[in-house]
């Protein structure tokens, strides 16, 4: 077995290191020594992507909001079942994770980045949740899911402020999925109080049916 060797760091706005590494051909995002996620397992992101994207498919120009990068998993799936007329707005927080994806991650999902539909944005999803631009689809996966493991500032994003902003974001019948990694039953009752028709379906990490061991929600505007 090959050693890990380490390709890129960065310091996250809370102080906590963001490594990129690669070992035996498997990339690994981890950040304060706790794994993120792995180009092996990307299951449950791809099943993220196509359970918005479902709620779309009568709609010939869907505006879709992406949260969150990582490895370009989600964005890839989303791309590949949403119209050539489509807009996509993909944002991520770390701009090493917009440059990766653009070098030494960009075969990992297929360059989605060079998609025409695709605009990058380097920001916190939450600067987009200004209720000025109204999205379709919302698809967040910009942590461990509602327990903001990665920055703590993404805690707010999950709360009652958080999710009137979600709110107002969305066009009409617009759909919004959380990926998570556990089922946390409280944020499912947090979005029906907030307003939402609002259901979770338990996916694979990896892609196989017989183990849903991560959680999507789905939330829609009534």
């Amino acid at each position: 077995m090959k050693p890990t060797e380490i390709l890129a760091r960065e310091k996250t706005a809370e102080g906590d290191e963001l490594v990129l590494s690669c070992r035996d051909g498997v990339y690994h995002l981890s950040v304060a020594g706790e794994e993120l996620m792995t180009s092996r397992v990307h299951g449950s992101e791809e099943a993220l992507a196509r359970l918005a994207c479902a709620a779309l498919t009568e709609k010939k120009t869907p505006r879709v909001l992406v949260g969150g990068l990582g490895f370009g998993y989600t964005l890839r799936a989303a791309l590949d079942q949403l119209p050539r007329g489509a807009k996509v707005v993909v944002c991520e927080v770390f701009s090493s994770l917009l440059d990766w994806n653009r070098g030494v991650l960009a075969e990992l999902a297929g360059r989605p980045l060079e998609d025409p539909r695709v605009k990058a944005v380097r920001a916190d999803v939450q600067a987009l949740l200004d209720g000025r631009e109204r999205f379709d689809a919302i698809l967040l996966d910009v942590d461990n899911g509602p327990q903001a493991f990665t920055l703590r500032s993404n805690a707010s994003l999950y709360g009652d402020s958080g999710l009137a902003r979600l709110w107002q974001s969305l066009a009409a019948k617009g759909v919004v999925a959380v990926w998570s990694s556990s089922p946390a039953p409280e944020f499912l009752d947090r979005l029906r109080r907030a307003g939402f028709e609002a259901w979770a379906e338990r996916v694979s990490a990896r892609g196989d049916a017989r183990r849903r061991n991560h959680t999507i929600f789905l939330a829609r505007r009534k």
